[in-house]
């Protein structure tokens, strides 16, 4: 057997380790593709996903020898200033079961309504994000017999705040075979109430007023549930102070909403339990204390195994009634997010939680003392603890929102068996708590938005696959260990990486292993480009994305070309993507793609489908000025100072919080 493809084979199913694993049925002479087939059987059709890249290079005319593999579409991928994908031919993919449209793209919504009967093989489509305009194409979708044989149909979200767009209704009028659905309530309670989703287990609901939430909670078909994820959106305030941290709005009629309908539910059969609001700024949204506690008194929780509350403004308080009312015996996924808790939260928790497996507290305000007093629970089956912050996405725009837990608290982390996978962003970790935590056996490490500056060793790198590293202030990379023999992807994005950096890349014994290896808007110049591209050290990574911030100090100017080592197949031969040039991460628009126009036609006549399917699909971008200057200096100049600026703030206002300073008055 071809070793890589038993490499991904051995792996834990997901959409990288089925591109890794085409990559290779691409590259090999045989014919691999009805044992392959065979193999992913077993796997979840959602990760047998193809990329942007894919559907983009389909588009241009190159059609890849894996194609008979794919499942699933996402046409919601596409990076800034590329262009929008048009929905493919359905008889050219008889096989897809999973189908995602892209954000607001009313072209794909009205061709699926037009060609949903063609698509043979549909068990789901998610919408992504609709508006009333598409209301005609969701009426004729649900018309079609496609629509009623699907399994999952999503066309809210909800993590949706409804502020700006609404999803159109849609009403079926026979039966279907739903069995997860993902509406709004009056719908969700159309299918309901006529026994038109008999097979219906799962459901995401946004309920926009309390008669919703009445009529919603009167339907004795939820007791079949066994996940119901529910957000209420009954009203708005949306004032925040900018760029500060503050407790949240809390809309008294979300909190009404709650309480309607959760004392008249009946959930008998509910296993798992999601309740969001909306995130706003650096704060958030929605229900209070008054509709969690009605939630806490309905006696749900007890039940569960499974609870999510997410960006609710609620505090220390309500989140202790929520724990004290949960099951620890055996309730196995916490996930308590964006909620305002403290060090207080910590001290909720039971002595003993037996099958709690997934534990995530990220976005929140903990110290060390907090995750020391956190962990002293029994958890013996614990594998997955998420006490990051919010990194904020590019530093060039966003501010990070630290849960200040800092080195003290990463080494409270380092003591916990048993841990596989561990999420320490924005948390004012050094190098130092890095040190403790790489003595963990984990298989994912997210550290991303710390100020390490420099990577200890540790015995992690013999266990991890994947390791974010972005915002890390990295730029000298010579301490990356000489083994990390499982280590499948690496993100360094953000970080200062220069042309040194890339020599020392090239010549790391890991790089010709690694699948993905992230490298947006670091600052190398021409000639650790064409060292690291001349090096032919990177034969498996799957994605090239050297893009640059139109904020990045010295970034490319729009007249100079990348060299073309980069783009030759010898150097990156199992490349199915490339991301190049200058993007405006603000505005969503691409100034450059790395080449002057007047290349554009030689490099798409290269026939390199990857290259041509990027160059072909960037979104003309026109500008007064041609070629600007670039910046000559940009966050990277001040970053350690902005790091320990948002720890210090991080803490300040942790301490306010912890102490029952957050008046609900707002700005």
């Amino acid at each position: 057997m071809n070793e890589e493809i038993a490499r991904a084979l051995r792996g834990t199913p997901g959409t990288v380790t089925f591109r890794a694993l085409c990559a290779e049925v691409e590259r090999t002479e045989e014919d691999l593709l009805a044992w392959c087939e065979e193999q992913l059987h077993s796997w979840p059709d959602e990760t047998r996903q193809a990329p942007y890249s894919w559907l983009a290079a389909l588009e241009s005319g190159f059609v890849r020898r894996a194609w008979p593999l794919v499942r699933s579409l996402d046409l919601s991928s596409a990076r800034a200033g590329m262009r929008d994908l048009a929905l493919p031919d359905p008889r050219e993919h008889r096989a897809v079961t999973h189908l995602k449209l892209a954000y607001l793209n009313s072209r794909q919504v009205a061709a699926l309504a037009e060609s949903a009967d063609q698509w043979e093989s549909l068990k789901s489509v998610d919408f992504t994000r609709l508006s009333k305009f598409d209301a005609k194409a969701i009426a004729r979708f649900a018309a079609t017999g496609t629509a009623t044989r699907l399994e999952s149909l999503v066309l809210a979200h909800v993590t949706e705040d409804l502020w700006n767009f609404q999803p159109p209704p849609i009403r079926f009028d026979r039966p279907t075979r739903l069995r997860h659905a993902g509406m709004l309530a009056p719908d969700l309670v159309h299918l309901l109430r006529n026994g038109f989703a008999p097979e219906l287990r799962s459901a995401q609901v946004l309920v926009r007023d309390a008669n919703e939430a009445r009529d919603l909670a009167a339907c004795e078909e939820l007791s079949t549930l066994d996940r119901l994820a529910i957000g209420f959106r009954c009203g708005k305030d949306g004032r925040q102070p900018l760029w500060e941290q503050f407790f949240g709005n809390v809309i008294e009629a979300d909190d009404i909403a709650c309480e309607e309908f959760f004392s008249r539910a009946k959930l008998t059969n509910l296993r798992d339990l999601v309740v969001q609001g909306s995130t706003m700024g650096m704060g958030r949204e929605g229900l209070g204390a008054r509709g969690v506690e009605a939630i806490a008194d309905s006696g749900v929780l007890g039940q569960l195994t499974g609870l999510t509350l997410a960006s609710l403004p609620v505090g220390d308080d309500t989140i202790a009634r929520v724990l004290g009312a949960v099951d620890s015996a055996i309730v196995e996924k916490i996930v308590l997010t964006d909620l305002v808790a403290t060090d207080r939260t910590a001290a909720a928790f039971a002595a003993e939680y037996p099958r709690l497996r997934h534990l995530d507290l990220h976005k929140n305000h903990l110290g060390p003392d907090g995750v020391r007093t956190l962990l002293t629970a029994r958890m013996p089956a614990l594998g997955h603890l998420d006490l990051s912050g919010e990194a904020g996405g590019s530093p060039h725009y966003g501010r990070a929102a630290v849960q200040p837990i800092g080195d003290a608290g990463a080494c409270a982390v380092a003591q916990v068996q048993g841990l596989k996978s561990v999420n320490l962003s924005a948390t004012g970790l050094t190098s130092a708590g890095l040190s403790a935590v790489l003595e963990l056996p984990l298989e994912s490490l997210d550290v991303s938005g710390n100020p390490l500056g420099g990577l200890p060793d540790g015995s992690a790198w013999r266990t991890l696959r994947v390791l974010n590293l972005d915002d890390c202030a990295l730029r000298d990379l010579t301490t990356l260990p000489p083994e990390a023999p499982n280590l499948d992807s690496i993100s360094l994005a953000h970080n200062n990486i220069d042309s040194d950096g890339a020599r020392t890349l090239a010549a790391w014994p890991v790089l010709p292993r690694l699948w993905e290896l992230n490298l947006h808007d670091n600052v190398i110049g021409d000639d650790g480009l064409v060292d690291l591209a001349r090096s032919r050290a990177a034969q498996r990574v799957l994605e090239l994305d050297l893009e640059q911030d139109v904020w990045t100090a010295h970034h490319r100017r729009d007249s100079v070309p990348l060299p073309a080592e980069v783009v030759d197949r010898e150097s990156f031969p199992n490349l199915d993507s490339m991301f190049l040039g200058v993007i405006d991460g603000y505005h969503g628009s691409r100034p450059s793609c790395g080449f002057p126009p007047g290349l554009h036609e030689e490099l798409i006549g290269s026939g390199r489908p990857e290259l041509v399917a990027f160059l072909t699909h960037v979104r003309p971008f026109e500008d007064e000025d041609d070629d600007p200057d670039p910046p000559t200096e940009d966050f990277r100049a001040e970053r350690l100072a902005e790091y320990a600026k948002d720890l210090a703030d991080a803490r300040e206002f942790a301490d306010r919080m912890r102490t029952g300073d957050h008046p609900r008055e707002r700005p």
